[in-house]
């Protein structure tokens, strides 16, 4: 039993666990070649270290992909690294797992202290980044008026629906499943009482925010005349990239300086001409 507190390399099934400064264990993702093996790992931990499995929830469990990789190591789990180190955690493993095929099995847990922090929502506003939630493969209903591309924050194999029917959420929330599930929506509130581990909103930029990325991407800085007439629906990530593009279509093609550029094509998106 005591093996597995020991680092070494590993066939059957690794630990990885997220410790705060006091080396409290606050995070456990097990990767094992079967489930069974995985959830051996997982008990024989919580004996080792004297911890109680009441004391965490089971947020993610299934198969996950290998996506080519033949071992799983801290180095190999960097987005998981930054992710725990973002909420003020350090990573830790117990070894190296070496393995073949194409996917994994894997359980994910998080302590109950943890979990609170994740979805309560004034600690939500206060502390912690939306984002970064979405990274450790919660099952999440996402408001994005930000028009982030979640694809970049979840885990590999999580489904993003975008404004699915209600009936189809509840069917998938329901069933035996091995991914993480994110809704991603305009309006929260219409699944906000489906069975979600969080509910988080992506706020839009302001237009103080939208101007400084437009400069920022461009390298010109951008009439805030124009800016000012943009509506919240236009301010967020996937329009700004869709301004950036137009405004480098029109400088090469038809030969406008740059800052001529980005006027008419916030005019354009604005439907002035």
């Amino acid at each position: 039993m005591e093996d597995v507190l020991i680092p070494r390399e590993r066939r059957d099934a690794v630990v990885f666990v997220g410790v705060d400064d006091s080396e409290r264990v606050e995070f456990i993702k097990v990767y094992g070649v079967s489930e069974e093996l995985a959830k051996t790992a997982l008990e024989d931990f919580f004996s080792a270290k004297g911890l109680f499995p009441s004391e965490y929830r089971l947020v993610s469990r299934g198969f996950e992909s290998l996506q080519g990789r033949r071992a799983i190591t801290t180095r190999s789990e960097a987005r998981l690294s930054a992710a725990l180190s973002r909420l003020g955690l350090k990573l830790i493993s117990n070894g190296v797992l070496y393995t073949e095929g194409d996917e994994i099995y894997q359980f994910t847990l998080v302590s109950e202290s943890l979990y609170e922090r994740l979805v309560s929502r004034e600690e939500t506003k206060l502390k912690v980044d939306p984002l970064e939630i979405l990274s450790l493969g919660v099952d999440a209903v996402v408001e994005n008026l930000a028009g982030v591309d979640l694809r970049e924050f979840v885990p590999e194999g999580t489904v993003i629906l975008h404004e699915p029917p209600i009936s189809e959420v509840a069917e998938l929330l329901s069933a035996e499943r091995n991914y993480s599930l994110v809704v991603e929506t305009k309006d929260a509130s219409k699944y906000s009482f489906l069975d979600f581990q969080a509910v988080l909103r992506l706020p839009p930029m302001d237009g103080e925010d939208f101007a400084r990325r437009l400069s920022e991407l461009l390298g010109v800085e951008p009439p805030v005349e124009i800016i000012a007439k943009l509506p919240e629906v236009k301010l967020n990530e996937r329009n700004l990239r869709g301004i950036v593009d137009l405004t480098r279509k029109l400088s090469s093609e038809l030969g406008l300086s740059a800052d001529e550029a980005l006027k008419l094509a916030l005019r354009l998106n604005l439907g002035e001409l």
